[in-house]
């Protein structure tokens, strides 16, 4: 009886402990992710191969199987941008999810992922933008950057920030519910290039006026969570990212 209770007391303590995460994607591919245009408002829809890309990422990445990162079961939200281009991202990656277990998670668009304006920007490359503005005399000592410059006639850093603080905080407190519980929680946010590195580098508190160096390709997937289960302490998820393979490559943005 003695070994039988401490072999129980053993394995109740070495019992694993459920840390939530956030599991971002970006959507897949558009005619503009492929030329590299700035696309915020403009509510393009994926290309044929945006669509295989992403049906492809959602067999790979969500399901019941060991070798898939996220079980649906454990999935308690998903986020998604109003663009279209997202929302049919998020269609694709559910698509061979249970219908029984995709009725119970709940589905929210929020604004708050929505793509950088990008204002007077919008379908224009980089090299454009940087052209354009040199023309109107801005940025004599430096090429245009929109995390420090902002985009004209559309959002700056700090507008960017605040919003996706809002939406960072949501989600600590969706988690923290999780953590007390000790059950699994992983949140997805299906939406932008810009925006999501935005949201990883607020995520671990860094400005939105210095470029983060951070690289996502369209449909590729990230993870954000917590170092020692622990709301307090944001990290980056190194381990857990997630990409189908590239076969065409996009350009400038």
């Amino acid at each position: 009886m003695t070994v039988s209770s401490s072999t129980s007391s053993k394995s109740s303590a070495m019992a694993k402990k459920h840390c939530p995460r956030l599991i971002f994607v970006r959507h897949g591919q558009t005619e503009w992710s492929k030329s590299g245009q700035h696309t915020s408002i403009t509510d393009l829809d994926l290309t044929p191969f945006g669509v295989r890309q992403m049906r492809n990422t959602g067999r790979g990445l969500i399901g019941p199987g060991d070798l898939q990162m996220v079980k649906p079961e454990h999935i308690t939200h998903v986020f998604v941008s109003p663009r279209k281009r997202a929302q049919h991202t998020a269609e694709l990656l559910f698509e061979g999810v249970d219908e029984k277990i995709k009725e119970k998670i709940p589905f929210t668009t929020d604004e708050d992922v929505r793509e950088w304006d990008y204002g007077n920007y919008e379908g224009l490359k980089t090299s454009e933008i940087v052209k354009l503005r040199k023309e109107k005399g801005l940025d004599p000592d430096h090429n245009w950057s929109i995390w420090a410059d902002g985009c004209e006639g559309g959002e700056q850093h700090f507008q960017v920030a605040e919003r996706l603080d809002r939406f960072i905080s949501k989600i600590n407190k969706l988690h923290l519910q999780a953590i007390e519980k000790n059950e699994p929680s992983d949140i997805l946010v299906v939406a932008h290039g810009h925006i999501l590195r935005c949201l990883v580098a607020r995520w671990v508190q860094r400005d939105l006026n210095v470029n983060p160096q951070l690289m996502l390709d369209a449909g590729g997937v990230g993870v954000l969570s917590y170092e020692h289960h622990n709301v307090e302490e944001p990290a980056i998820y190194l381990a857990g990212a997630f990409t189908t393979p590239v076969e065409e490559v996009s350009e400038d943005i």
